[in-house]
């Protein structure tokens, strides 16, 4: 069974007409279906139908994982949960983004992901349909990274192993806080440097 890995899509800077055209594929979305599918965003029953994008074949190459559906659509904050098997949905994410980059080119986007394990996490920031930064680290790398933000657990992981129960509930217990954390200033920075030159742009003209 895959293991599944947690995203979150979220629209930062988004024009009218950009929003109009994601609430347009959104109402593409099948609410009568075991799940919400991705796939269903980019169906017009005319070049693709529901059929085509059931087919893992087609997920796969449109976008990214075998199968990937939304589990919260918050349209008002313009932020998007779901699930998806083994990895995020890089691929889909940037097939949706060729579209809304049309109607806006300055769109600002994050998707972050984590899996279940959680054996990676990551994140990536666009603008527009490109990717500007991304990063994904492993739970070795999780590992090293809480030891550093919790005073408590300096130097109690050797050899692959914790040095005792306290410290390894310690870990369990601030490991997805820290998660967050590090993937929200990543994108966060990431945004600041995107609107400083989008400002810088717009002085220029």
């Amino acid at each position: 069974m895959a293991n599944y890995v947690r995203w979150n899509m979220e629209f930062h800077q988004i024009n009218d007409d950009a929003k109009k055209k994601l609430i347009e594929l959104i109402s593409r979305v099948r609410k009568d279906q075991d799940h919400m599918w991705f796939g269903d965003l980019f169906v017009d029953e005319k070049t693709l139908t529901y059929k085509e994008t059931e087919q893992y074949s087609w997920t796969v190459e449109n976008i990214g994982p075998k199968w990937c559906y939304f589990e919260e659509m918050d349209i008002d904050s313009m932020t998007y949960y779901g699930d998806s098997a083994w990895s995020a949905p890089e691929d889909g994410v940037t097939k949706l983004l060729e579209i809304l980059e049309e109607h806006d080119p300055n769109l600002i986007t994050s998707l972050t992901y984590q899996d279940e394990g959680p054996n990676f996490f990551g994140a990536y920031v666009y603008r527009g349909n490109e990717c500007l930064d991304s990063f994904e680290n492993d739970y070795d790398e999780l590992i090293e990274m809480v030891c550093n933000e919790i005073e408590e657990l300096e130097g109690k992981y050797i050899n692959e192993e914790w040095e005792d129960q306290e410290s390894e509930d310690i870990f369990d217990e601030s490991m997805w806080e820290c998660i967050s954390n590090y993937q929200s200033e990543m994108v966060s920075d990431c945004i600041d440097t995107i609107e400083q030159v989008i400002a810088d742009e717009e002085k220029e003209k």
